[in-house]
């Protein structure tokens, strides 16, 4: 983990307002170890300016309160959303991520391009959509 921190893939406004503790165990820190090893520090390299991670874990009370899916590889360590600070530098994110060729399970384009999900997993189908919430 070169550039991103375990505290900063885990700090949630949400969990501090609501006093929820979202520290992870040892199997979701080494997640989330392989998410930075895997694609967030080769796209920070490429990519030569910071990377702000919107919402990285988030333990299941946490994702229940913040209306996260049941299923979301947050709830494992295995997904960070991301921002370069907006929509074009996001769009520029997002296609490194795919011209890159990085290991990932899932890319998501979210709400118009706010942020971009990201995902690194055991299957790594490399997946990419595009989801615009109301």
């Amino acid at each position: 983990m070169r550039y991103f921190t375990l505290e900063e893939l885990t700090k949630s406004a949400t969990a501090i307002a609501k006093k929820i503790d979202n520290t992870p165990t040892k199997e979701i820190q080494l997640n989330l170890t392989k998410l930075v090893d895997n694609v967030l520090d080769p796209l920070r390299t490429v990519y030569g300016k910071p990377i702000r991670v919107n919402s990285g874990y988030r333990c299941p009370k946490l994702n229940k309160a913040v209306g996260g899916s049941a299923t979301s590889q947050h709830v494992l360590g295995q997904a960070a959303d991301i921002t370069g600070g907006n929509k074009s530098e996001n769009k520029i994110l997002f296609d490194l991520i795919k011209s890159l060729k990085l290991p990932f399970d899932q890319l998501i384009w979210e709400n118009g391009g706010a942020w971009v999900h990201v995902s690194y997993g055991p299957r790594n189908r490399r997946q990419v959509l595009s989801l615009n919430q109301k």
